[in-house]
């Protein structure tokens, strides 16, 4: 079971990967009011905590969650993402510690480190403040939520779309949006060659600027022309109906299989970590 928080919801299920796409066995959403959460990587986050607190007793009763641990999703925007070739006589959390946390903006004893393995060498490293991470923790176990493992949405994601690598011998750019921030990650025959990690802007031209985004990012991989792009997260379904409105090729990163919960599985960026 997962319980993932954002900037404008709560929300949660338990899917699987089945045949060709993800069935959901569960899904709610609460919504949050404006400032209730905001996803930082140096400020508090959860800055009205009973409000917060309220909307995952909610989510836990429509989900039936009852005693049984969960998996506790983190939003993206709060961490430092990176791409790192990793030398071979260290590991991933300590050459972070050498190349990331020095340019962090509070003392390196208050970074945690996860890692992502995306190949021979190579790791997706996400530095988090303590004290942020615990804002999240502290405000689950106040609405009786158990934890049993913490991830970050974007790591998860990530996580499921490399597993689905994509066209043979193309690039492709995944687009993974969450509320207030959004990653783009650029891979060809399994390899990731490209991290971008940016701050979400709800203004009436962001399909624009994303597609501007995705060349950017497809650039830096080395290849400008048209990619194969993918996009999972909140916002996935309009985001994808604007771009082939203006004659852009893109596909959801995973599709529902039968009728689920009502809900397109590429809506659910956290997907991606239930069959990790």
């Amino acid at each position: 079971m997962f319980v993932a928080l954002d900037a404008g919801s709560v929300s949660g299920g338990a899917g699987a990967r089945s045949g060709g796409g993800y069935r959901l066995a569960s899904h709610a959403r609460v919504p949050l009011g404006a400032g209730a959460l905001t996803p930082s990587p140096f400020a508090p986050n959860v800055t009205r905590p009973a409000e917060v607190a309220d909307a995952l007793r909610e989510l836990a009763r429509a989900l039936r969650i009852g005693p049984a641990p969960v998996c506790l999703l983190l939003p993206d925007g709060i961490a430092r993402l990176g791409l790192l070739e990793v030398p071979a006589d260290v590991t991933p959390q300590e050459y972070a510690r050498f190349r990331i946390v020095p340019g962090l903006p509070y003392p390196p004893e208050e970074a945690i480190i996860d890692v992502l393995p995306v190949g021979p060498g190579r790791a997706v490293v996400a530095v988090v403040r303590r004290g942020v991470i615990e804002g999240y923790e502290a405000v689950a176990e106040q609405a009786g939520i158990s934890q049993d493992r913490l991830d970050l949405t974007p790591l998860a994601a990530l996580s499921g779309l490399l597993r689905e690598p994509g066209d043979a011998g193309g690039l492709t750019v995944d687009v993974i949006l969450g509320d207030a921030a959004f990653c783009l990650a650029a891979h060809q025959d399994g390899v990731l060659r490209a991290l971008r990690n940016r701050r979400r802007d709800p203004a009436p031209d962001e399909a624009r600027r994303l597609a501007e985004e995705v060349q950017r990012t497809s650039a830096l991989a080395g290849d400008g022309a048209g990619p194969h792009v993918r996009v999972v997260g909140a916002g996935a379904s309009d985001l994808l109906a604007s771009w082939r409105a203006a004659g852009g090729a893109a596909e959801p990163g995973w599709r529902s299989e039968g009728t689920g919960t009502g809900i397109e599985a590429s809506e659910l960026a956290w997907l991606g970590g239930a069959t990790g």
